[in-house]
């Protein structure tokens, strides 16, 4: 284990809580120099692993904050809806 691991708090369910809250991670796509970003450069850019990422990225989608697009089997992009 990582001293930032060490540091991190931990869940109920012993799982390293996130960092980032949902508005930042909304932010932070709005505010990107790409039109779409992945989850992989959403986990980069806050330091969260990816499919933690990947999961926030779905609930945020499912509550219409972001939209996706599947650009082949193992690549999905998301970015913020037009109309927000």
């Amino acid at each position: 284990m990582t001293e930032d691991e060490k540091e991190r708090q931990r869940d109920d369910q012993g799982q390293f809580t996130e960092e980032a809250s949902d508005d930042e991670i909304l932010h932070a796509i709005r505010d990107s120099e790409f039109p779409a970003v992945t989850a992989r450069w959403v986990a980069d850019t806050f330091g969260i692993a990816r499919s933690p990422t990947h999961q926030r990225l779905t609930q945020l989608h499912e509550q219409g904050d972001l939209e996706r697009g599947k650009l082949s089997p193992r690549v999905v992009i998301w970015w913020i809806p037009e109309d927000q």
